[in-house]
């Protein structure tokens, strides 16, 4: 806990006051002497963005399957018209957005075989991990 904590840059004070408890139950929650109950346990998780197994067991590697990340409804919504297209339509029908709004909405639509990241990467300047 204290571990997860320094990555995600959350000191005692303001996880207690995320949480509802106060600072000496948080620290005795941390240093392994209490043990949070299982719903304060299921809030620590979230707000840690981390899963309950990851609290559980803090020997499996904190990688992106083991963070939790809140998303909005729209991106939700997003997130499954991605999964439909699948990636490679999403983002060529996203950068036909872009084209559009620059006043290139005529402008035929040019299929390539580079990775879709790599055209979202050219289209948005920057460089995205696949």
């Amino acid at each position: 806990m204290q571990k997860l904590c320094s990555l995600r840059n959350v000191d005692q004070a303001s996880l207690a006051v995320a949480l509802g408890i106060s600072k000496s139950t948080i620290s005795r929650i941390i240093s392994g002497v209490q043990e949070p109950k299982l719903t304060m346990a299921v809030e620590l998780a979230r707000t840690l963005g981390v899963t309950l197994d990851y609290l559980v067991d803090d020997t499996l590697d904190l990688d992106a399957t083991h963070q939790m990340v809140v998303v909005s409804e729209e991106e939700v919504m997003i997130l499954k018209l991605v999964r439909r297209l699948g990636p490679s339509v999403a983002i060529d029908r996203l950068l036909d957005i872009h084209r559009a709004s620059s006043g290139q909405a005529d402008a035929p639509l040019k299929t390539r075989e580079e990775p879709a990241a790599t055209r979202l990467q050219e289209a948005h300047g920057s460089r995205v991990a696949t």
